[in-house]
């Protein structure tokens, strides 16, 4: 059995805690200064409203939970187009978006693995249910009540996969009323989307909600080879809910949900090709170049397969919340099936890249593909107090019982590889909190989990005559723990700090090359430690808040992804590795203000220093020389990556926004603007510190201008999306092990990467 225990604060810690003394120092002094300069009293709807969340598995005002949060609201997502999953770094800034490969990092930290076999390291909550994989969550935000973003390891209370935080999605509730929305979208890049949401109630005890939405966009790349573009995308979903409340002390809900998301094309777009360039070494890439230009903002591509990727997601859960003297029973049932396919040109040519490699016995490109399956059925029950003594507590039970198949190959008929494999996962946890009311000004939490973890696997290389099969199996146990203290400073200035102990399990890295040595040394699991100081305040009448928190990190075998080239086929494979150390530590500050009550101001920056600590044997880079740090090693090459910053890890990040809301004399409508910039410093998309993966600093700016009756019917919006046409990318590749050495760059633009105007009807009735 392993156990990740709390230890004491390093030496290193001592630079937090005096940014957190100096934090809490000028806390002291602003309630004062306040008081003296606010001239009258704000009303209740002219300052900052309550904003209540359920970070800690129970619903709580958010400036009274000792856990770095941010949370956006229906009004929010609405305001400032956060239409899909990755529109979230728009409010997150210590939050990341690898749109390439459709994963998530907080503080630098995520895992980026196309493995069935391994576990993401940010953990997504929809409805009280963890959903099998991070890519089912990257479907659009339709009739979404809030998102709050918990950063930090979350694992004592949300388990395993939330080493590195929780992305938490909750729903909009029934309504005993008879309430609907219709909406319609439409940009100039050719979207065009339509959402229905009804509700209301069936009977005294009985609710219903029906919300369902279709989404169609054109693409932005154009593959000259056809004439059409690629890198569109279709979709549809339909949610259903039912709230059944059929006495005081007892409610129930039922959530069904269906989701289907079409990308035509995978297109990576030429960033830089070097003169003579050949695939394989041997096929000039020339003719496939016509009418490109390789550059940061080509969107030209030729190819002879665009490729695709198709999701279904479909989910059935259903709650009880039976209150009890003093304390509530709840119990989270769900099941989820999730099926995903796709298919690629990995070339990236139309030319006859097969002619060559199979010296004519075939001819075309090189594509592959396949498809996922998962199945997961999960039970959680928990007891919580009601939370208004000075001892409360919560605990609980949770299993999941996780089946994933994948199907692989690559190539015509599966030249080059076809395999297949299922990755089994059962866990069982039981995990408590408990708080203590030490004084009327100080809380004291501490918080436990114990988790048992099977996994198994089994795949079959179906490329040789006779097929070979491998299997095996693992288990895991590990315990994590977190101890936080509280102190109210004033009524509304809290200052806090807590210790947390983190872990992901082991896993196997399932992909091509698979065999029984990977089974033998399965991906180790990956521990954590963290330390976070902060202050959570609001100054001014409620005009005011300020949110700081200071954190530092430990992990040990973080579980990284990497590409690197297969030797035998010269294509670029991804695997996981274990990075020995890790250490990411920095600041985050969050303002909201609302000076006068039709002016809401807001800005949050995080600086992230996500730095490899120890790593002696990593792969070199296509072309890193021994006066670059390449040294050899039996023979093989390494590099010690010590010091480096991790990939896609901005030092960086920052928002700022505004929103002033306005009348129209006379018009019985009113008027509404808002502004959004976000920046983020440069990265590098390569753990192995390629410097040619280097993507520069960027800062992106949205707008929009909307105008509303005064009974709040109707709406129409205008807005922009990167209004200074800023492009930018969210993955570069390097494959020079597929052009014989030259170092072809490739890249993902994603959709925001351009600028796109768009108008929105709204009607609520």
């Amino acid at each position: 059995m392993k156990t990740i225990a709390t230890v004491a604060y390093p030496p290193r810690l001592t630079s937090i805690a005096v940014a957190a003394a100096m934090l809490a120092m000028g806390a002291c002094a602003m309630p004062a200064f306040a008081q003296q300069g606010a001239a009258a009293q704000a009303s209740p709807e002219e300052g900052l409203q309550t904003v209540v969340v359920t970070a800690q598995k129970r619903e709580q005002p958010l400036q009274k939970v000792p856990v770095a949060v941010n949370m956006v609201d229906a009004k929010a997502i609405e305001n400032k187009q956060i239409v899909d999953f990755a529109d979230l770094t728009r409010v997150a800034p210590s939050m990341t978006v690898n749109q390439s490969n459709s994963t998530v990092a907080l503080r630098g930290i995520g895992t980026y693995a196309f493995s069935i076999g391994l576990e993401s390291a940010v953990s997504v909550i929809i409805d009280d249910v963890p959903v099998v994989q991070q890519l089912q969550a990257f479907s659009n935000l339709s009739d979404i009540d809030r998102v709050e973003v918990l950063r930090g390891p979350q694992g004592t209370l949300f388990g395993k996969n939330s080493s590195a935080g929780v992305i938490n999605v909750v729903t909009k509730e029934s309504t005993d009323y008879f309430s609907g929305r219709a909406q319609l979208t439409a940009t100039d890049d050719q979207q065009r989307r339509a959402e229905l949401s009804l509700s209301g109630p069936l009977s005294d005890a009985l609710a219903f909600r029906l919300n369902g939405y279709a989404d169609s966009r054109g693409g932005d790349v154009t593959n000259l080879t056809t004439g059409e573009d690629v890198n569109g995308e279709s979709s549809r979903g339909l949610r259903a809910r039912l709230d059944f409340h059929p006495s005081t002390s007892l409610s129930m809900k039922l959530i069904g949900d269906y989701s289907t998301r079409r990308l035509v094309g995978q297109a990576l777009t030429l960033r830089d090709v070097p003169a003579g360039a050949r695939l394989l070494g041997a096929v000039p890439l020339a003719p496939g170049l016509v009418g490109i230009t390789a550059g940061p903002e080509n969107r030209n591509v030729r190819l002879d397969d665009v490729g695709f990727t198709d999701n279904k997601n479909g989910s059935l859960s259903g709650t009880v919340n039976w209150k009890l003297s003093g304390n509530t029973l709840t119990s989270v049932t769900s099941y989820q099936d999730w099926k995903y396919e796709s298919s690629s040109d990995i070339d990236g040519t139309e030319l006859n890249v097969l002619a060559a490699l199979t010296r004519g016995a075939a001819n075309g490109g090189v594509i592959q593909g396949g498809a996922y399956h998962s199945n997961q059925f999960t039970q959680e029950l928990r007891l919580a107090s009601n939370g208004d003594g000075n001892f409360n507590y919560l605990g609980g039970l949770f299993y999941s019982n996780t089946t994933t198949d994948r199907s692989f190959s690559r190539g015509p008929s599966a030249l080059l590889a076809k395999w297949s494999a299922t990755a089994g996962n059962q866990t069982m946890a039981a995990f408590t909190q408990l708080d203590y009311q030490l004084t009327q000004a100080t809380r004291l939490s501490g918080g436990l989990r114990a988790n048992k973890e099977a996994i198994d696997v089994r795949f079959t290389n179906l490329l040789p005559v006779v097929p070979a099969t491998f299997a095996g199996d693992t288990s895991d146990n590990a315990v994590t723990a977190k101890v936080s203290l509280q102190h109210d400073l004033a009524k509304q200035v809290m200052l806090y700090g807590s210790v947390a102990t983190g872990y992901k399990g082991a896993g196997f890295d399932i992909s091509s090359g698979f065999n029984q040595s990977r089974i033998d040394h399965p991906v180790a699991p990956e521990s954590s430690k963290a330390y976070e100081a902060g202050i959570k305040s609001r100054f001014f009448d409620n005009r005011v808040q300020v949110n700081a928190t200071v954190f530092m990190t430990d992990y040990n075998d973080f579980q990284a992804q990497a590409a690197v080239v297969d030797p035998n086929t010269r294509i670029i494979t991804l695997s996981v590795h274990n990075v020995g150390k890790l250490r990411t530590s920095g600041l985050e500050l969050e303002l909201t203000a609302k000076p006068v009550k039709s002016v809401l101001l807001e800005a949050s920056v995080g600086y992230v220093d996500a730095i490899i600590r120890k790593f002696p044997l990593g792969t070199c880079y296509p072309g890193q020389t021994l006066a670059l740090g390449c040294v050899p090693l039996g023979n093989s090459t390494v590099q010690d990556l010590a010091g480096k910053t991790l990939a896609n890890a901005p030092k960086v990040k920052y928002n700022v926004g505004a929103t002033y809301d306005f009348p129209l004399p006379n018009t019985g409508w009113g008027g509404l603007v808002n502004l959004n910039y976000q920046y983020q410093s440069k990265v590098n998309f390569d753990l192995f510190q390629n410097p040619l993966n280097v993507q520069d600093a960027y800062g992106i700016l949205n707008g929009s201008f909307a105008v509303q009756d005064d009974g709040k019917k109707y709406k129409i919006t205008f807005f922009g999306n990167n209004l200074t046409n800023k492009s930018y990318t969210t993955a570069i590749n390097d494959n020079s092990g597929f052009f014989g050495g030259a170092h072809v760059m490739t890249q993902v633009l994603p959709r925001n990467s351009q600028r796109y105007f768009g108008l929105r009807l709204k009607y609520d009735f």
